[in-house]
């Protein structure tokens, strides 16, 4: 089990994070890379910018987070105005899933050709029926449908999502949805959870999901459970297809704001990272990567899978 007192000897020295331009990090990786195995910069509640000390998670915008390098975005809907807004709790983020963030991911990537996103969508309260019915209509625009993952399977690789975006649906959509549904994902929690395509390919993920606490007095807790599972992805064997997430971030209102938990979690983690450069960890959702402590997880993780992926020269995309 990993203490946090333990952990602190990580702090004493640390080799240096990526440097290099993050527009298009993802052009260094081989095309054969299976996605499972990379490791995958991402904001919780990437919308929320609204809401006050309570809700912020976020400085930066949609486009702006993926200028900064991040390819993985948590995305809460419900439906207002007859589309679906961006909303944290009850706090709407003034932009639409339809008309704003939707039509950002895409123009990133037929900008970025070379980069994929990892999109998790979840109902963020209303009516199921509204949710499942608009975000339908959204996938399945004849001038969207190219940009996404249709075909799932644990081994999928990076060739095969260049340009796309690989979607995580927390909650019942459409029949025949692209990218995965998540199966098995519970609440403030450590699991293990199944992603399934609507082609019936499954795949097993390392979730790590807990959020709230006490006070920020156990953010202590909170480091421990994020260690814990980076540990587990770890230590997975290189024949395994198993998935990994992480969330870094975590609450503990009133006094433990997002804020609060980040600007210590998001440090803890990063310097853990730079000792382990090699180490393979999923995909990482943490808050506020516009702060000094986010962009500098953000270079520990694209550094530690640039450190150990083949050189591009070895791709085999057909």
């Amino acid at each position: 089990m990993f203490s946090v007192v333990f952990m602190l000897s990580w702090f004493l020295c640390a080799k240096p994070a990526f440097a290099g331009s993050k527009g298009d990090w993802m052009k260094l990786l081989s095309d054969t890379l299976p996605v499972c195995k990379l490791s995958i910069p991402g904001t919780h509640d990437s919308g929320a910018i609204y809401g006050g000390c309570m809700l912020k998670t976020q400085d930066a915008g949609i486009f702006s987070q993926l200028e900064l390098g991040i390819r993985a975005f948590d995305i809460r809907l419900a439906e207002k105005d007859g589309k679906l807004g961006v909303f944290h709790s009850h706090a709407f983020q003034n932009m639409y899933w339809e008309t704003d963030v939707l039509p950002t991911f895409i123009k990133f990537l037929k900008e970025h050709p070379s980069e994929m996103l990892i999109v998790s969508l979840k109902r963020e309260g209303g009516s199921s029926e509204a949710y499942a019915s608009l975000v339908e209509t959204s996938l399945s625009a004849i001038d969207a449908k190219p940009f996404f993952v249709w075909n799932f399977c644990q081994d999928l690789a990076l060739g095969d999502c260049r340009g796309k975006i690989l979607f995580l649906h927390r909650d019942a959509a459409m029949n025949k949805y692209p990218g995965t549904a998540c199966d098995g994902w519970k609440d403030d929690a450590t699991c293990l959870m199944t992603l399934r395509g609507s082609n019936g390919a499954e795949a097993q993920v390392l979730l790590q999901d807990e959020y709230q606490y006490a006070s920020d007095e156990e953010v202590g807790l909170k480091i421990e459970a994020c260690m814990r599972n980076l540990h587990n992805v770890a230590a997975e064997p290189s024949s395994s297809y198993r998935w990994a997430i992480s969330f870094v971030s975590a609450t503990g209102l009133p006094l433990g704001t997002p804020e609060v938990f980040a600007k210590q979690v998001n440090k803890f983690v990063s310097e853990y990272l730079k000792q382990r450069r090699s180490q393979m960890c999923g995909i990482v959702f943490m808050d506020f990567v516009q702060r000094p402590e986010g962009l500098e997880l953000l270079d520990c993780l694209i550094s530690c899978l640039l450190y150990t992926s083949p050189s591009p020269r070895d791709r085999t995309r057909s």
